[in-house]
This record gives C-alpha cells, structure tokens and sequence, in this order.
C-alpha cells in the first residue's frame, strides 16, 4: 500500500511538472509576441512612486466565476478628463508640444497637478507673446500630499517642463533630501548650487524637506537660511522645488515668515480614488506578469473593486500610501496565491498559477478562518469566561456580515476591533487579550500599514 501511494505521489508531481512545462512554454510564447508588438508601438514610462494610467482590458463587472486577463488597452479608450482634452485642443488646434506634459497626462489622477502644469504653460506662452523677461518670474514649487501619490515623479517633471518652455536657461537637474542636506551642511548646500549654476541652470529637489527644521537635524536650521536668501539670489537661474507631507511641512514654512513668499506655488496632491486604486492595481499586474496573470471576476470584477476599496478606507488619514498601499496590497495577494497553491498542488491538484482567485484577493471568508483556527480553539476551550467568549463571537459575527455586504457591494458597518479587558488577577485578561489579537491577525485584520487597522489591547 506504502508503494502505491508512492506511484501515485510520484503520477500527480509528473502531471503537475508537466503542465508547469506546458504552461511555461505558453507564457513564453506570449511574452515573445508582446515584446514585437511593443517595438512596434513603445510603451510609456513608468513613474518611479505612482502608476501611469494603462487601463485594464477585458473588463467584466459581473460577479460570476468569468476570468480575464489584465491587458492594458489604449489609455484614449475612456474619456479625457478637462486638463486631457485641454491638452489635447492645444496640440491639435494651436500646434502645442511637449514631452512632460504628454507623459503628466497619461498617469492616473493627478487632475490639480495637470491644471496647474497647463497653468504654468499658460503663463509662459503669454509673457513670450507679451515680450516680457521671465528672468524674474519666481517658480519655485512645493509639492503636498500622502506618499505614493506621485510628488517625486512629478518633481522630476517639473524640472524639465521648465527647461522646456524656456523658463531655465539650463537642464541641471539634482534631487536630494532633507536629511541629506542637514548632515551636508551649509558648504555641502553651496556645492551643490555652485554645480547647478556651473551647469548653466536647472533645478534642485529637496524631497522631504520637513527634515530640515526636525528635531534630531543639528545642521539643517543653517542650511534652511542660507536656502532662504539663494532662492531669490538665484531667481532665473535655478528653480527650488520642495515636497513633503502636509502636516509636516507646515511646521517648515513656519521656520521663516520670508518662506512662503519664496515659494508662491504649492501643489497639493490628493489621495487616489477608489476607482484610481484599482487602475493602479491592474497596471501593476499587467507589469509584473507581463499581461498573462488572470482575475476571477475580472481585472475590474467584484473582488479587484472589494481589494481596492479596503485600500480606500484609509484615504485622508495621514499616511495613507497611496500607490505603495496597493504595491503592499498586491504581495499579500502574492502571497495567499502561493500558499494557495502550495496547498493545491500538496494533495496532487494541478492549479493554474496564472490565476487570481476570489480567495487570494480577498481572503478567505472569516467563518472559514475560525473553523480551523487554533488561536479560536484554544479561545473557546478556557474554563468559564462565557461572557467574553459571547463578547468576542458576536464581533467575529459582525466582521462575517461585513464580509457578506462587500461581496454585495454594500456599505459595510463601522465598528472599532479595540478591546479593553477588565478583570481581578488569574483571571485570564491577557490569555484572551493575546489569543483575540492573534485571532485578528489569522483573518488578516492587522497590520503595519497606516491604512489598515491599528489594534490596542488593554488589561487591567
């Protein structure tokens, strides 16, 4: 018997290394076609902190088992929004060109920063009709707003926006940090200037440049003066931009009432919208499997929309990340998925490993998480406590309703997982408080994003 089941082992992992062949051929095949068409039609850069807009093909909103791929389609399939079609009538109707700005138009959201670029432009192509200098013009930026929302990409833009209207005489671009110039110092700072100036123009980027008046920068007060008399010596010649977050950078243009007047434009950048996160998902996916990964439900079906509107749940909170909250949510998926499989394929199964299933995007349904669950087990085997244990299964409950109202679409109900337990000693206060917090942690309600939920424990 120990013999058969040994052949069988052995039949399944042939069928299974056999199909891993097929379909690896397959793929290969695919990414081959998908590299000639590509030389044929280049496809757009991709921002280094934010996703560009590639809009997923296929799409199926409906909820039934139906599966497609995540292929981007032309980003002109759906509708311009009004900073697009500006764009769009200036380049077809007044002869406008400009790299920065083609490339600012194709990433996902962003509709203030695109008005403001166009703005910018605006300005500049009046003055050139007007015949006046823009030698004075001041153009330093500060850019605001959660991480992941694409400040650095648009940085990096900006600079060479500038030099490409004509607004610097040079195309020197430098990007530092706070922190960097802080332990730098002054004659650090003044090196860098010297360099740009040498170049014959261009731009300095200080990201996070709160970090200049923290507490722990010993150095980063002096670079800040210094900073504030060469951002109007250098009006013309080289262009200061700056991002952080907002809360943050309201204690650094405090440092100097001279500050905001040295940078009259400010940016902000807004959290991406449910349907933005999701766009930036399926790029993301296109990406990374080369189009080839499937979707249960559709790249745009119920449970990618149920991914990306949890991620939503976290927009205004301060740090919420944006474009790295779904970079973070797209390795969980990763994750599930292979355990999934490993699971699968253990008991001689031979599952795609080009699928995403409800179960990988989602996660398992919490009734299922319990049934198994040791932590629950455990929880429920302690003497007495029939009031916590009561306590504790009806909030699982409610967590289980939830579930059931996102699978239809509903508004789910708001109710905080914090749990204080009170209690004479011996009595099992912290046995329950870590047996709950693993618990949360095995139906994946925690985590270190500040997007997810944050759980106290408190027993007294």
């Amino acid at each position: 018997m120990q013999e058969q089941n040994e052949d069988e082992e052995r039949e399944n992992t042939l069928r299974q290394r056999q199909k891993d062949l097929e379909n690896t051929r397959r793929s290969s095949e695919r990414i081959r076609k998908q590299r000639e068409a590509r030389q044929a039609a280049a496809m757009p850069k991709v921002p280094e902190d934010a996703a560009i807009a590639r809009d997923p093909s296929n799409v199926n909103t409906a909820d039934s088992k139906q599966t497609s791929t995540a292929e981007p389609e032309d980003a002109h399939s759906k509708p311009l929004s009004a900073a697009q079609n500006d764009w769009e009538h200036q380049k077809q109707f007044e002869g406008a060109s400009n790299e920065q700005l083609d490339e600012l138009m194709t990433m996902i959201g962003l509709e203030n920063v695109k008005e403001a670029f166009l703005d910018i432009k605006d300005k500049i192509d009046l003055t050139v009709r007007q015949n006046t200098s823009l030698a004075k013009e001041r153009f330093g930026i500060s850019l605001l707003g959660n991480p992941g929302t694409g400040k650095t990409t648009v940085a990096r833009l900006y600079g060479k926006f500038l030099t490409s209207v004509g607004a610097l005489p040079g195309d020197e671009f430098v990007e530092t940090t706070g922190a960097k110039l802080s332990n730098e110092g002054v004659q650090g700072c003044k090196k860098i200037l010297d360099d740009i100036k040498k170049a014959g123009g261009g731009a300095l980027f200080i990201d996070e440049a709160y970090q200049l008046t923290s507490g722990s920068s010993f150095g980063g007060a002096a670079v800040l003066d210094f900073l504030l008399a060469e951002v109007e010596n250098l009006t013309g010649k080289v262009v200061f931009i700056l991002a952080g977050y907002n809360k943050n950078m309201e204690s650094f243009f405090a440092h100097n009432p001279g500050l905001p007047s040295r940078f009259p434009r400010q940016i902000q950048f807004d959290d991406y919208e449910d349907n933005e996160l999701l766009q930036i998902f399926n790029y993301g996916l296109a990406k990374k499997y080369n189009d080839s990964m499937k979707v249960e439900g559709g790249c745009e079906g119920l449970y990618a929309r149920i991914l990306t509107r949890r991620l939503g749940r976290g927009r205004g909170k301060l740090g919420f990340g944006n474009a790295r909250a779904v970079e973070n949510a797209m390795s969980i998926v990763a994750s599930r998925q292979a355990k999934r499989l490993r699971q699968e394929r253990r008991v001689g199964k031979t599952p795609d490993d080009m699928l995403l299933t409800s179960e990988d995007l989602v996660g398992p349904q919490p009734s299922d998480v319990l049934k198994g669950n040791k932590s629950w087990s455990k929880l429920q085997q302690l003497t007495g406590l029939s009031s916590v244990k009561e306590s504790i299964s009806a909030l699982f409950g409610s967590i289980g309703y939830n579930y059931q109202r996102e699978l239809k679409e509903q508004p789910i109900m708001d109710f905080s997982l914090n749990k204080v337990f009170i209690g004479s000693p011996g009595t099992g206060k912290t046995t329950v408080a870590k047996l709950y917090g693993q618990i949360l942690a095995d139906m994946g309600l925690l985590s270190t994003n500040e997007s997810e939920y944050h759980q106290f424990l408190v027993a007294n």
